[in-house]
């Protein structure tokens, strides 16, 4: 479900652009607009997931010049544009904005309303588990998955904090901003520094890379989805673990990845908040399924783990312990309403989902009559045949040949 939620997160950086631009436009204002604008973002991230790897690989080399080039302009061109205009520390380190309360009395705390804001770290640096999706396909993936793992999460560190605190001195008319009535409010922070043009061409940027973002959830999707076909745990499995005969892509799960999308993103039609919640109970299951691996292997599993050859050493036990408590802490504030007064237009559905998906695993393994994942799951299957893996090594041969011949 991350597929969706991202890819709608890049449809309101569009949109906002063009309400900008077309304040009166009341198509803009529409839920089917926003659907067909998200399943068009779809569309152009699964292109080169369902091309060849060699497109994929330039798809996000794209990618990551327009975050370079984001960043430049960030750290460039707000400061200069509002220049002896910032903010003071007071107001950046100091104030504090209760804004989960939308009816004519305080329902919740400001002490509720801080622990609901930690949500924002914690979507802040998703993501950091991609390279684990794609571990099958990586090399010697015992040390560079968890460099990859601990790559995303230091640069989101590096990157995001230090340019948050940058927007927050750069912010002109706080009462403005969290009144705005565009589709993302940073559209109205950007009007408020750059003007209408420059904000419309950071949005853009903003939409272009966040889609890039999107073919990269794909990406991993993907993947999950291939290996639990080849599991045989998903319905039509042995149509899903196809792979395309000529750069061994798995089209068929791609498609199914972005169809199931497609159709979630639908709940933008009746109500943000039910998509909201079907999104938030995907963190929740991440999260609990974590928290399973990290409690065995640091409980029953810690004489019999062997730890990979790039690891935490000492720190292990420590930093596992703290993410055991961070990740079951974020389980459960993912469950708590996060707008007062709770109404059915704002109530948090997501413990209602995440019943529903529980409910369905467990029956789904206890079944009787030999249905049941208990009598048939033996546990992962081998990805690849001998002779794609023999295909795979002369592929990755004949690139490397290419690229001497090129350098020469």
């Amino acid at each position: 479900m991350a597929v969706p939620g991202t890819q709608q997160g890049a449809t309101k950086f569009l949109i906002s652009a063009l309400q900008i631009n077309y304040p009166d436009a009341a198509i803009l204002y529409q839920g089917w607009f926003s659907w067909l604008v998200t399943v068009a973002g779809l569309i152009v991230a699964l292109v080169p997931n369902i091309s060849s790897q060699i497109w994929l690989q330039r798809y996000f080399r794209v990618a990551i010049a327009i975050f370079f080039v984001l960043l430049f302009l960030f750290w460039t061109w707000f400061p200069i544009a509002v220049a002896g205009r910032f903010q003071s520390a007071s107001f950046v380190f100091q104030t504090f904005h209760n804004g989960i309360n939308l009816g004519p009395k305080q329902e919740a705390s400001d002490a509720y309303c801080w622990v609901i804001s930690l949500l924002f770290g914690a979507w802040e640096f998703g993501g950091y588990d991609a390279s684990a999706h794609l571990a099958e396909e990586t090399k010697d993936a015992s040390k560079n998955v968890a460099r990859g793992m601990w790559l995303s999460t230091v640069s989101t560190t590096i990157f995001s904090i230090p340019t948050l605190v940058l927007i927050l001195y750069c912010i002109q008319d706080f009462e403005a901003l969290i009144s705005a009535t565009y589709a993302n409010n940073w559209a109205e922070f950007l009007v408020q520094v750059i003007g209408p043009r420059g904000a419309t061409a950071i949005l853009i940027l903003n939409w272009i890379d966040c889609t890039c973002a999107t073919a990269a959830v794909v990406l991993s999707a993907t993947r999950v989805t291939f290996a639990l076909s080849r599991d045989k745990i998903l319905p039509g499995s042995s149509f899903f673990r196809k792979v395309n005969g000529v750069n061994l892509i798995p089209i068929n799960a791609a498609l199914l990845v972005v169809f199931i999308a497609a159709v979630v993103s639908c709940a933008v039609l009746g109500s943000s908040v039910a998509f909201g919640a079907i999104t938030a109970t995907t963190v929740i299951c991440q999260s609990i399924s974590y928290l399973f691996v990290l409690i065995t292997r640091h409980t029953v599993g810690r004489s019999r783990f062997e730890p990979a050859p790039w690891n935490l050493g000492h720190l292990a036990l420590p930093m596992g312990c703290f993410s055991i408590l961070w990740l079951t802490f974020l389980s459960i504030i993912l469950l708590f309403p996060q707008v007062f007064p709770v109404t059915p237009q704002t109530l948090n559905y997501s413990p209602i989902c995440l019943g529903i998906v529980t409910s369905i695993s467990v029956i789904g393994w206890v079944v009787p009559f030999g249905w049941g994942g208990r009598y048939w799951f033996k546990g992962p299957a081998n990805t690849l045949s001998a002779a794609q893996s023999e295909a795979l090594d002369d592929q990755s041969e004949v690139r490397s040949n290419k690229g001497t011949v090129s350098s020469t």
